[in-house]
């Protein structure tokens, strides 16, 4: 098989060890060879409350709806199956209680935080298009700076928790259950804002399939979208292949994007990679010019051709001053009480970045801990280490931590 080469971003760590008198003790660690772009574990201490994940968190960045405009929809008909929808402001059931497809955060989950995606099933199905019924496609979005070189990298985690019994002989190495254990249609991609009306000659200011960049989904098969390398143009076919995830493992992502300062052969072009919880292999959701020998498909082996992994809609279509700039989120096919899980978000860029800074001091009399990044603390220099505090992107800008009274912690500032 023929592999593209892929740029693996080394980690480095500098250490440095102070002893207070006030019996604290810091442990400084350092990635210095990949730039910080955005973090979530969907914690508390990022600001973070349980509930409706839309305006959240308090600190930096905010959950956005990508469908946000509903004004244009109901003033303009209903020009398109994606854009009549409701996603808490606006239309209501025939109950007349708000409909909205949920992004609700527990920010007390165990190591963090999660956001739930799911639906409260009730989307009128019955009604014409012209009535405006709540069905379609909700889209959410996380900016991050507009980066328009890479590699790109984002990693998260991503669980789907199906309604269905597993069948006694689930074999997770056999992706031949989707009729047992169906999907519904929960995606995660990188993508560029200002190509959010490059395929609506009308205007439609709200998102649509189509001006998504790197497409990866929950669905039938854990799979993503292609195109050719540099049809741009928002085309491509789904692969329709992927790890099992129906059995409600999590699955630990890699999404790796080239964009303008690639090779020509390269350029807009990304990879996904996928490990499933407690398993050592990392299995390929999407790779260039790939064939997948014996792949099991709803029970068949069959040999599987991956073609070239080019993105949907290119960073700059409708800017060029634009770039890979937000992660967008989706969710079809909504069937309650199915959802999905997602956590553990990081984006870095090409760039490298200073070296996280931590200090302690008295002052006062009380102990105050000065970093740049995150700040972990941990009751043993070994770990298990939590984040208590953070900073705003760009993660350079001092802010002070006062420890409670009374604890000896070790800590660690990181970026």
């Amino acid at each position: 098989m023929n592999m593209k080469k892929t740029t693996v971003l080394n980690l480095k760590q500098s250490t440095l060890l102070k002893f207070l008198g006030c019996g604290l003790l810091a442990f400084l660690a350092a990635d210095v060879q990949a730039q910080l772009l955005y973090k979530t574990k969907f914690s508390a201490v990022e600001g973070y409350t349980n509930g409706w994940c839309i305006g959240q968190p308090s600190l930096g960045n905010k959950w956005l709806n990508a469908n946000y405009d509903l004004d244009w929809v109901r003033a303009n008909g209903d020009p398109g199956s994606y854009s009549p929808i409701n996603n808490g402001a606006g239309s209501t059931n025939e109950d007349g209680s708000i409909f909205y497809n949920v992004t609700a955060t527990n920010c007390t989950a165990p190591g963090g935080g999660q956001m739930m995606v799911a639906a409260d099933n009730n989307q009128n199905d019955g009604l014409q298009p012209e009535d405006f019924p709540n069905r379609g496609t909700y889209f959410f979005k996380m900016d991050f700076p507009t980066q328009r070189k890479g590699p790109v990298t984002v990693t998260w985690d991503w669980s789907y928790h199906n309604t269905n019994e597993i069948p006694a002989d689930f074999d997770p190495t056999n992706n031949s259950y989707n009729a047992a254990l169906p999907g519904f249609d929960h995606g995660f991609t990188f993508s560029d804002w200002a190509n959010r009306t490059a395929d609506s000659a009308d205007g439609n200011p709200n998102w649509k399939y189509s001006e998504l960049g790197t497409p990866c989904r929950l669905s039938t098969y854990q799979d993503c979208r292609y195109n050719a390398i540099g049809g741009c143009g928002g085309g491509g076919n789904w692969n329709d292949y992927g790890p099992v995830f129906k059995d409600g493992k999590t699955l630990h992502m890699k999404l790796i994007v080239n964009v303008t300062n690639a090779p020509a052969e390269y350029m807009n072009t990304y990879e996904v990679f996928a490990q499933r919880d407690g398993e050592q292999m990392w299995q390929t959701a999407f790779r260039e010019d790939t064939y997948i020998a014996e792949w099991i498909k709803d029970g068949v082996a069959t040999d599987k051709y991956v073609a070239a992994s080019g993105f949907r809609r290119c960073p700059g279509e409708t800017d060029p001053t634009s770039g890979v700039d937000c992660l967008m989120l989706w969710l079809n096919g909504q069937v309650k009480p199915k959802y999905a899980l997602v956590s553990n978000i990081r984006v870095v860029g090409p760039d490298p970045v200073p070296v996280p800074t931590l200090s302690i001091a008295k002052v006062a009399g009380n102990v105050q801990v000065t970093f740049t990044g995150w700040l972990e603390a941990a009751d043993d220099p070994q770990g298990p280490f939590t984040t208590v505090a953070v900073t705003t992107y760009p993660y350079t800008t001092p802010t002070v931590y006062t420890p409670p009274t009374g604890t000896k912690k070790y800590y660690r500032a990181s970026n």
